[in-house]
């Protein structure tokens, strides 16, 4: 089961002196539903976007592990195969691309440039993971992020 640990972490907005994150800790497990509430102000999104690594926000102590490993220092590409994932409430429309077109481009992404995954392979295990998911076709030819919310 993958985990995602957060230990005594302490950050800031590198454009501010403030430290916004005193000491956050927090381990969640693959299956779990964790929800973060607070009023504005409290460091709910800045620590979503230090747990994606934005370059926006320098962590001054402690670690955020995933699997045991610490990500402190990672890019965002490399945090992302490592399972992590931030969507937003209201993601930006990318007419023009697909949902089926990003999710192949995705795949691919982390494939040797000599072993692309074909298209038919591709639509085939898209076909069986839309039926696993009780998802409608006209869900993969959606544009991107198109009516999400």
């Amino acid at each position: 089961m993958a985990t995602l640990e957060v230990k005594d972490l302490h950050v800031r907005a590198k454009e501010e002196e403030k430290e916004i994150l005193t000491g956050v800790n927090l381990k969640m497990a693959t299956g779990e539903i964790h929800a973060i509430m607070g009023p504005n102000g409290t460091g709910k999104s800045t620590l979503s976007e230090t747990i994606m690594g934005n370059p926006n926000y320098e962590v001054l102590s402690g670690d955020i592990l995933v699997n045991g490993q610490s990500i402190i220092g990672l890019p965002v590409d490399q945090r992302a195969r490592a399972g992590l994932f931030l969507a937003m409430q209201y993601p930006a429309e990318i007419p023009g691309i697909t949902n089926a077109e990003f999710i192949r481009a995705a795949i691919n992404s982390r494939r040797a440039e000599d072993d692309q995954m074909p298209i038919p392979a591709f639509l085939k295990k898209l076909d069986h993971t839309l039926k696993t998911l009780d998802m409608t076709e006209e869900m993969s030819e959606r544009y991107l992020n198109e009516g999400f919310s």
